[in-house]
């Protein structure tokens, strides 16, 4: 990719509005917020700041974000920049493209940050309880005492839905966008619909990571089997992290495998996109 700009990236963007853009991090901020210190966070929020020109992407130079940081917040160093900028990437929050110089050389990189919409599941507290058809009713009816049976069933359903742990809906609350293949696979040894999700998830931000062209329904096999691999070695007591840590990294080494492959067998000419990939 050259050097050059803003208004070169503007199709790199996956936001219509600044709007669109705010809300997707506030989704991305709520689900792994905690993943970063203080200082990250200040240096993400900058980031943050400077990617609305065109929403979602900034090509400004890194000493500048840390100088901005400094001027604003009291003071951020150029590695606390760097280890947020790490983080994020490995979250899947954003990617980093180097640019080459017309003669020659890296130049500043391109950050661009991926949309994430937050969960699927609704707020079921909020939902009113729907209407049913109207229907003839005797006029003697005592309408005030059915209203009053409703309001206090409504609240009872209420009670029992706020106070259910999130944790305790099983594998038939998972939600509908994630694939019934992957979730067929992942059943047996997590039955909790938050694990799988976050399970999927992972999968999710190494797709974004790497930028496809492909849908990741068409890398579903890859995924499966790099869960697999992962209960296998789990089973052999040979992960020292998480399971979800070592399967993160799993995918990540087969997907970026078949990005290489892609570009071997496609691109033969464009060795430096291998290398660049080679250093992610």
């Amino acid at each position: 990719m050259k050097s050059g700009h803003i208004n070169q990236y503007t199709h790199l963007s996956e936001f219509q509005t600044v709007k669109d853009f705010n809300e997707s991090n506030k989704h991305a901020l709520e689900l792994f917020g905690h993943h970063f210190t203080k200082g990250e966070r200040i240096a993400l929020l900058k980031l943050i700041q400077f990617s609305v020109k065109i929403p979602g992407v900034c090509n400004a130079r890194i000493g500048k974000l840390v100088q901005s940081a400094q001027d604003d917040k009291g003071g951020i160093s150029r590695s606390t920049f760097e280890r947020m900028l790490r983080k994020a990437k490995s979250l899947g929050i954003i990617s980093i493209h180097q640019t080459i110089r017309e003669k020659g050389g890296y130049s500043h990189n391109v950050y661009v940050f991926h949309r994430f919409d937050g969960t699927n599941h609704e707020q079921l507290t909020d939902r009113s309880i729907a209407e049913t058809p109207d229907t003839p009713r005797p006029q003697n009816e005592n309408t005030a005492s059915e209203a009053s049976l409703y309001k206090t069933t409504k609240k009872i359903k209420d009670k029992e839905l706020r106070t259910t742990s999130l944790e305790t809906l099983d594998v038939s609350f998972v939600p509908p966008t994630i694939p019934k293949p992957f979730v067929k696979a992942v059943k047996p040894f997590f039955y909790c619909a938050t694990e799988i999700t976050e399970i999927w998830n992972r999968a999710v931000m190494v797709y974004r990571s790497l930028r496809f062209s492909d849908t990741i329904e068409s890398l579903l096999p890859m995924i499966i089997q790099a869960f697999k691999e992962s209960v296998f070695r789990f089973k052999q007591r040979r992960i020292k992290t998480t399971f979800i840590q070592y399967f993160y990294g799993t995918v990540s080494a087969m997907l970026k495998k078949e990005k290489r492959k892609y570009f071997d067998t496609h691109m033969p000419l464009m060795k430096w996109m291998n290398e660049e990939l080679e250093n992610e």
